[in-house]
């Protein structure tokens, strides 16, 4: 079965009259391009249609061809959306964000030893549902055509599948990420029924045990191992989430937490580096090393061979790595995404604890123009920032013991000794 769309980019003027017919033909993706500018653009939109094409499609959702849980269907209007956001990214020098992570909630079951969160607001409450609604419509406005519910763990809150019933299938898909306490049938059919594209559950170990202890919970291991049979059942696309380090690198617990995603059978396997944030802010020793990272390189190799049958691995470690395509993505803060505390303050990701503004004060229209018109932010970068020593020195390492966080980016930029966030 194939499906025909028809992209347009009413956005950027000199291509208004380009049209492109994006059909997908079993796996692969074929465009036409017609109309001003068709020789120039073509080139480029058929070298990304074919890499895609080339790491095999996952699934298919509503008739379009899914190649990762953090795209949209090819074709589909929210797809569109994608492409038209790079073009006025990369040709037009004005930065659209593809994503957005939303906390809707700072609690949690768990009390992770390497929780990211920064904590409730010294100033702010939490977000109303109110303000979450008009957070989700101000990034849609932006162009974003992904949108990702976080927390703490964002089942908690009761009001999430209005949020998710409140985006537009045709602008953005929505993720959630959770710890899988609460993933059970009836919220798993419930957040399929509200428009759920995909969730994404976190492992830490493959050994019952070790993951109950870093997440400081009985049975979590057990409670991700029935969410995902939960959501695959009520037909949600299903990815696991984890990090790496250099010791589950080097002893193997990487690899058997890659054999296991395989065994319960999810779409996608998403591997983000260990980040010196939260609970472990200072402890940069943990970063990976060089040698850990080409370890990390090989087994994604390896995996994303379509021949050996294992979910698609998505790495930090190759967006990061300036390589053929992840050129265009590298740290994705500020560039491709921005991240929205539970409490309302705009952060580049939700591993940078600084803060740029918060939504009860201004737009996100302004805080977004803030963010990526800054110094830090302004320019393209392949590593991560939060990873980058450069940036740590000026922007992480002067943070004094026990301030709350985010730090309001002025705090470094002013010199000024008060750093909570009141912007």
């Amino acid at each position: 079965m194939t499906n025909i769309s028809v992209y347009q980019f009413n956005k950027v003027p000199f291509l208004k009259d380009l049209i492109l017919e994006v059909e997908n033909q079993g796996e692969r993706i074929v465009l036409q391009a017609t109309g001003p500018w068709a020789d120039v653009m073509a080139p480029y939109l058929k070298n990304y249609i074919d890499w895609l094409s080339s790491r095999g499609c996952l699934a298919r959702y509503n008739g379009g061809n899914v190649y990762s849980l953090y795209l949209p269907p090819i074709p589909s209007r929210a797809h569109a959306r994608m492409v038209e956001g790079f073009v006025q990214t990369f040709f037009l020098k004005k930065p659209t964000p593809q994503a957005v992570t939303i906390g809707v909630t700072n609690t949690c079951q768990c009390k992770c030893v390497h929780c990211s969160i920064p904590g409730p607001s010294p100033i702010y409450p939490p977000l109303s549902p109110e303000e979450i609604q008009r957070v989700v419509e101000e990034s849609l406005a932006l162009g974003v055509n992904n949108i990702t519910f976080t927390g703490g763990e964002p089942l908690l809150n009761p009001d999430l599948e209005r949020f998710i019933s409140a985006v537009p299938p045709e602008l953005a898909v929505v993720q959630v990420f959770s710890n899988g306490l609460m993933l059970d049938d009836r919220r798993a059919s419930s957040l399929k029924a509200a428009g759920t594209y995909a969730v994404q559950i976190s492992l830490d170990s493959p050994d019952p045990e070790e993951h109950d202890r870093l997440r400081v919970k009985e049975g979590a291991f057990q409670s991700v191992r029935q969410a995902m049979a939960n959501a695959l059942k009520a037909g949600l696309l299903v990815g696991l989430s984890t990090y790496a380090t250099n010791r589950s690198i080097e002893d193997g617990s990487l690899k058997r937490i890659v054999g296991l995603a395989k065994e319960w059978g999810v779409h996608e396997m998403s591997i983000f580096d260990v980040i010196p944030t939260g609970r472990l802010l200072l402890k940069e020793e943990m970063m990976l090393t060089t040698e850990s990272r080409r370890s990390l390189r090989k087994l994604e190799m390896i995996c994303n061979k379509p021949s050996n049958g294992f979910p698609r691995l998505s790495t930090q470690n190759w967006t990061n790595s300036g390589r053929g395509f992840a050129k265009s993505f590298g740290c994705l803060a500020g560039n491709y995404q921005f991240h929205i505390s539970a409490c309302g303050d705009l952060m580049p990701c939700d591993f940078t604890p600084i803060s740029f503004g918060n939504v009860r004060n201004h737009s996100l229209a302004d805080l977004w123009e803030k963010l990526t018109s800054h110094p830090a932010y302004c320019r393209h970068q392949n590593n991560c920032r939060m990873q980058s020593p450069d940036f740590r020195n000026k922007y992480i390492n002067p943070i004094p013991p026990n301030t709350p966080l985010p730090v309001l980016i002025e705090a470094f930029d002013d010199g000024r000794d008060d750093q909570s966030s009141s912007y």
